[in-house]
């Protein structure tokens, strides 16, 4: 039987919202998250993995040209059209669960939501 399990997983709420965002973009182009991978030249998985929140992957300073790219974006501040964070580091309270056929028998990979999002920042020094 099937087991839903609670991860937790910190991170800098740059990445998590710039992840979001992209993520958003992807939809809204009807592109799977493979499709994203190849239009940026990485491993097919990649794209998956940096959504997923629960592998190490993240985007970084290499990946902008070729998100920009991908997109077809003549300006990389398209990228970052979303809201400024509010905190430093985050803590992501994430449901997996199984992954499931349409059937209802279980399939490769997981589903992962994410369930809460807290501050994690540190008070300021005086």
């Amino acid at each position: 039987m099937a087991v839903e399990k609670i991860v937790f997983k910190e991170m800098s709420h740059l990445d998590y919202l710039f992840t979001l965002h992209i993520k958003k973009l992807r939809e809204a182009k009807g592109w799977s998250q493979q499709d994203l991978s190849k239009k940026m030249g990485v491993t097919l998985s990649f794209v998956g993995n940096v959504e997923s929140f629960i592998q190490r992957h993240k985007y970084g300073i290499r990946h902008l040209t070729l998100l920009a790219k991908a997109f077809k974006f003549k300006s990389m501040s398209k990228l970052f059209d979303f809201p400024t964070p509010e905190h430093d580091m985050i803590r992501l309270t994430l449901k997996v669960t199984p992954r499931k056929k349409k059937d209802g028998s279980p399939s490769k990979g997981k589903n992962v939501e994410a369930v809460e999002v807290e501050s994690i920042d540190k008070p300021e020094a005086e």
